[in-house]
């Protein structure tokens, strides 16, 4: 049995991984006070029976250039990932705070890290490089690194099974949540990606505005805009929540804007416009497209968005069929919403991390996995 971490901005889902996915995950608050942290932690560790466990595995957003491979937690780890905080703060100060809480509740247990990063680390140096000055990169380490990783390894993964004999060789796939960002699988390997250095860049998100014209925040700063505000605006105050003036849950932005809503509306229209940019922009990474999967809680429940984004598509070769689309909508299982005839193969594919990070739980403790990173 493995137990799950998804540590968020300000909240930490808890999970159990044995034969299949755990039919009642559990969030708790990540509380400033570490009394109250652990507390909460160990009465979930109670209620699951964790000192039954073979091991912890926590999702990590950022690996840097350091973590390319799941490792196991040491202090050593802990010091390399206090130092990488700033690449994705949203993030990053949630998972030391978890990983902290789980060290102290259950000290026997082994924890193994899963980096959203590292399945990127197959990105050709031409979607790697900023076009920038060399000493940014050389010095600085500027680069792209990518994101939501955990969930594209699972995708590649299970199109192998879903599309034989070996899956299909050209996929662009879309996990659409809070967190959004859109990447081009090769032979299921990432070779471009929409977001970043950072998870700011790429698709409108919940609260982050993806891709910005650079000389936006010269001028806000300019103007005297702090870097402090300047930052917590980005993560905070834009994407759907800052066009909808609504909220950050599409949803709830979606609901407002079939009520009249214009600025609801427009960031409807936004969202899944960028979208469709995207998957045109991958495609041609790939030299084409095979197959387009929809995952993440938008990915998986809004056919509206689904229709949109693929009605753009139609000169791919994208084609949906309504009736696949529509029912179902509100299942997560696993299921093909693309018209017959369809050039593309459309899929709706669940979004499992957890499947990835019990995965890598067990090549870490069975050896077959570095312990530590090179």
């Amino acid at each position: 049995m493995i137990l799950i971490a998804n540590p968020g901005s300000s909240t930490l889902k808890l999970s159990v991984h044995g034969e299949g996915r755990d039919p009642s995950p559990h969030t708790i608050e990540l509380h400033d006070d570490p009394v109250v942290l652990d507390r909460s932690l160990r009465d979930w560790l109670d209620s699951r029976e964790g000192h039954r466990a073979d091991g912890f595995g926590v999702r990590i957003v950022h690996g840097g250039d350091r973590f390319i491979d799941p490792v196991l937690t040491t202090e050593t780890v802990m010091e390399d990932l206090r130092k990488m905080s700033d690449l994705a703060p949203l993030h990053m100060e949630p998972a030391l705070k978890t990983l902290e809480a789980i060290r102290r509740t259950a000290p026997g247990l082994p924890v193994v890290l899963s980096f959203d990063t590292a399945f990127h680390k197959t990105l050709p140096d031409r979607a790697r490089h900023y076009a920038v000055p060399s000493d940014w990169v050389e010095k600085e380490g500027i680069r792209k690194f990518g994101f939501h990783g955990l969930s594209y390894d699972y995708i590649a993964w299970r199109l192998r099974s879903l599309v034989p004999p070996a899956g299909p060789r050209r996929t662009v796939a879309l996990h659409l949540g809070n967190g959004a960002s859109a990447t081009a699988l090769l032979d299921g390997q990432s070779i471009e990606t929409t977001m970043g250095m950072t998870p700011l860049d790429g698709l409108v998100m919940g609260t982050r505005p993806g891709h910005l014209d650079p000389g936006v925040l010269l001028t806000l700063l300019r103007k005297g805009l702090s870097p402090g505000e300047l930052e917590a605006d980005l993560n905070h105050r834009s994407g759907l929540l800052g066009v909808s003036g609504v909220s950050s849950d599409y949803r709830d932005v979606e609901r407002s804007a079939e009520t009249g809503n214009l600025r609801a509306a427009l960031a409807v229209e936004l969202s899944s416009y960028r979208a469709a940019q995207a998957v045109g922009s991958l495609s041609v990474s790939l030299g084409g497209l095979d197959c387009l999967v929809f995952t993440g809680g938008i990915g998986e429940h809004s056919a509206s968005f689904r229709k949109s984004v693929c009605d753009r598509l139609e000169f791919l070769g994208v084609r949906l069929d309504s009736g696949r689309n529509e029912t179902g909508a509100k299942e997560t299982m696993d299921r093909h919403i693309s018209a017959d005839d369809s050039p593309v193969g459309v899929w709706v594919l669940e979004a499992r991390e957890d499947w990835t990070i019990a995965r890598d739980v067990r090549r870490v403790l069975s050896g077959k996995n570095s312990l530590f990173p090179g």
